[in-house]
């Protein structure tokens, strides 16, 4: 992993399936949508403008979540279906990349996580109840292990910190 940053980010527009499910459902759901994004963008004249993304909004207590998989578009696109779209929220937002397998990213999340809280900054997001909702924690795939040089890929973890 490498050092933890702290950057300003622009507002985002993209597009997403939304799935709620449990963490360990993640690897086998989750990735066969981005190519689903990727040609629903397509298909109604869009056009994407950077790496795919997870992107994790609300937490549950079953341990559930609520997910976006999703790809920035040039542009805010109308939903339609299956797809949703908006806009990725600008501001400060704290990251990491990590260069290594799939299955050790919780960690790289935990750790960014724990980052942030030891040096007193607040994660956005909201306690509703028992719910943790409106949260902005996003896996950005950058590198599949085929085109990176390690040979795993590579991933920014960022979470966007509340103003």
């Amino acid at each position: 992993m490498t050092q933890i940053m702290i950057a300003t980010r622009k507002p985002q527009p993209y597009a997403a399936v939304v799935l709620r499910l449990r963490q360990p459902e993640i690897s086998q759901k989750a990735p066969p949508l981005i190519a689903d994004v990727i040609a629903w963008v397509k298909a109604h004249g869009g056009e994407t403008t950077g790496a795919p993304f997870f992107n994790y909004v609300n937490f549950y207590p079953d341990e559930s979540m609520e997910m976006q998989v999703g790809m920035p578009t040039a542009t805010l696109m109308t939903a339609d279906g299956a797809v949703s779209t908006g806009t990725l929220p600008g501001g400060r937002y704290a990251s990491l990349v990590h260069d290594g397998p799939y299955h050790e990213l919780h960690e790289a999340n935990m750790a960014l996580g724990d980052w942030a809280k030891s040096s007193g900054h607040k994660l956005d997001g909201t306690v509703d109840g028992d719910r943790f909702v409106n949260a902005t924690r996003m896996e950005v795939y950058l590198q599949d292990p085929e085109a990176s040089p390690s040979g795993n890929p590579v991933t920014e973890v960022a979470f966007r910190l509340a103003e």
